[in-house]
Parts: structure tokens; sequence; C-alpha cells
């Protein structure tokens, strides 16, 4: 199994956004935005592809605080570490990691890091730039010449903050139409890719898949102590439910890391109704639906990742066809598909949650009996999976 570096980090790039909420681009405008300024001041293309993916990922240190606003007094040095700790555990280079560090110092020094001019790495100076273009800029509605003036004054306030390379290669940016109507174009806005040709011929192998996936479902289930180690406990129940069932070692691999990022969706939702003591509203069970609706997006975006979006994003469908997002029933969910919906139901019901105790088995079983036999669970699946985990 390979799949293109540059497919898989673009594509979970969206992840971060959909945790945003209201920039839904924000990653790859701002991955857009930093490679051609790099270019535009003579960044080799080698290190202009570090800051590129660095820019991708710059907000992976995401949490609550930053996603849904940062207050006044907000400690943004937390943010950048967490971002950066998390890479290290990654196959990415040293560069790549300081960009992360540092993309929210400033030249004038007035940065959470207090770092000023020189001593704050080049990519570093180029994304935060980006970053704070799109802050500000990212939803505007239309772009016309009032917009540019606009811009264009933006530019003259901000430009203590920011090297007069990075400053100067903008103006001249801008005054080329193309690139602006690409950057407000709402027909591209999810596709700037496509604007910008990458040349990267590395390829990850299963292992670094599973390694960047095992990042990303930690930062899913660490957003709740009650989800902690849920997504990587289905990975592993999946893998050796397929194993047992005959398929192959790739086939294996595919299982676990549709585990791994079956809840990828949920970074959409909000941590308070994640992890609320006690039943939900109508209002927070619809929010929490649109989970594995977020979870196909995010994993369509992978080019080789076809066999992946189902095995993840059908979790919650039933053979009724009453489960969501798609009401898919049994004539459209294939078998590894049944299993990965068994070992969510399982894993859930076998976890201590904020509104009760882990279950006992005996208990856990009668409901898992009882989705079968209301056909919202494979019956002889249930069977085979619970003669596997016995």
């Amino acid at each position: 199994m390979e799949i293109s570096r540059h497919s898989f980090i673009f594509g979970l790039s969206y992840a971060l956004d959909i945790a945003g909420r209201n920039n839904l681009s924000h990653s790859k405008s701002t991955a857009y935005l930093s490679i051609l300024i790099a270019r535009e001041i003579g960044i080799s293309e080698d290190l202009g592809l570090g800051v590129y993916y660095a820019a991708l990922l710059h907000d992976i240190g995401v949490s609550d605080e930053y996603v849904f606003g940062i207050p006044p007094g907000t400690d943004m040095k937390k943010h950048c570490v967490i971002g950066e700790e998390i890479l290290k555990k990654l196959p990415f280079s040293d560069e790549i990691h300081a960009y992360v560090l540092y993309h929210h110092e400033f030249c004038n020094g007035s940065g959470p890091f207090g770092l000023s001019e020189a001593a704050i790495p080049k990519g570093a100076q180029i994304i935060c730039f980006a970053s704070a273009f799109d802050d500000y800029f990212g939803k505007a509605n239309r772009y016309n010449r009032d917009l540019f003036l606009k811009i264009r004054e933006w530019l003259g306030r901000v430009s203590p903050l920011f090297s007069k390379d990075i400053i100067d290669a903008f103006h001249r940016l801008i005054e080329r139409e193309y690139f602006l109507l690409d950057y407000f174009s709402h027909e591209t806005k999810f596709a700037l890719s496509s604007k910008v040709i990458v040349s990267d011929s590395l390829f990850y192998g299963s292992g670094d898949i599973k390694q960047i996936s095992q990042c990303f479902a930690d930062i899913i289930d660490q957003r709740s102590p009650f989800t902690f180690n849920h997504s990587t406990g289905i990975a592993g129940l999946a893998r050796t439910v397929a194993a047992h069932l005959g398929y192959d070692e790739e086939t294996q691999d595919k299982m676990y890391i549709a585990g791994l990022l079956h809840d990828l969706g949920k970074l959409y939702v909000l941590t308070g109704i994640l992890h609320k003591n006690g039943a939900l509203t109508p209002e927070e069970r619809f929010e929490i639906n649109k989970h594995t609706y977020f979870t196909r997006r995010i994993l369509e975006q992978i080019e080789g990742f076809e066999d992946i979006v189902d095995l993840a994003a059908n979790h919650h469908e039933k053979l009724d066809g009453t489960g969501y997002p798609y009401k898919l029933d049994e004539g459209h969910l294939g078998e590894l598909e049944r299993v990965m919906a068994i070992c969510d139901v399982y894993q859930a019901l076998t976890e201590e949650r904020p509104y009760r105790e882990k279950m006992h088995l005996k208990k856990v079983w009668e409901i898992i009996d009882g989705m079968a036999e209301n056909r919202h669970l494979d019956k002889l699946l249930t069977e085979k999976f619970r003669q596997i985990i016995a």
C-alpha cells in the first residue's frame, strides 16, 4: 500500500480546517499563499515544499480555545508547542517542526516566544503572514476593487510585523491579477492545490500511513478523557477480525487505518457535546450525527484511500437502512463495513463514559444481540466477532 505524501497531507489538512468551522479552507489557503510567497522571494523548491507542508499542518496543535475564537490573553505559545510536539512524532524534517513552532512570531518581537527578525525561521515568517492574511480576508464574499484597496491598506498597517522581503513579495503578487482571483474564487477554494504545481515524488508506505493516522486518531480521542484510545481500540479490533476472517495483510492494514480515522469528522463537533454528562438533546444529536459525513469528506480527498473511505465513514449505517448519514441498507454495505460497525459499538459500550461506568460484558452482549435482532448489525458477523475476541 502506497499513498502520495502530497495527497495524504493535503487531505488530512482538511480535518484541521473543519475543526475551525468558520473557514473551511484555511490550511489550503495558507499553503497556497505560503508557497507562492516563498517562490517569489527566491526560496528553493525543496525548502519551499517544507514551507508548503508546514502551512498545511500549521494548526495541528488545534484545541477548542483556538478553534472557536482566541480570547485576549490566551497562551498562543501552548498552541505552537503542541503542534511541534505532534509533528516530532511524524516523518517530517526539523525545519517543518520549527516552522510550526514559530508560526505566530512577528518580526518586531511581539509574538509568543519574543523572537524577532532573523531569529525566526523564514518559513515560519511566511506562514505567519499567510495565516494572518487568510484570517482577515478568507471569509470575504466578493472580490472587487474595494477589497483590493483594503488589502493594500492592510499591508501598510501590518508591515511592521513582517520582514520587508515578504511584504514586497506580496505586493508584487497582488499586482498579478490571477493571484487574488484564484484565492478568492469560491469554485477553487477547496482545490487550491491544482493552482500550485508541487513537485513531490515521495510516497508513504503502510508504516508511515499508520504512524500519521495514529497521530490524527490521538488528536480526536484526546479531546475528551472518556474517548482516549477509542480509535486505537477500534483499529485493533478491526484488524484482528479481518485477519480471522481470512483477509490478506493489505486489507488488514486498511481496516486498521480506517479504524484510526473513522471519527476524524468529530473534529467538527463541539467538545461540550462529545463528553456531555447526560443524554443528548435532539439538537446535540443532530450535530454529532454530522461527523461521519465530514469523515468521508476528509478521506475522499486522499488519492488511494478509496477502499478506506467506506470502511471508515459507514460505521453508523445499519442493515435496515435507518443509520446515517446516507441511510444505506444491507445491499449497499460490504462485510468489512459491517465488521467496522460492530467494532465501533463494542468499543463504545466497553468504555467508560461521562454518563455511565464501563458496562459488564453480559450487558454489552445483550445490547449487541438486540441490535443484531433489529437488523442494525449483522447477526452472523456478531457471532463470529464474539468468538474471535473471546
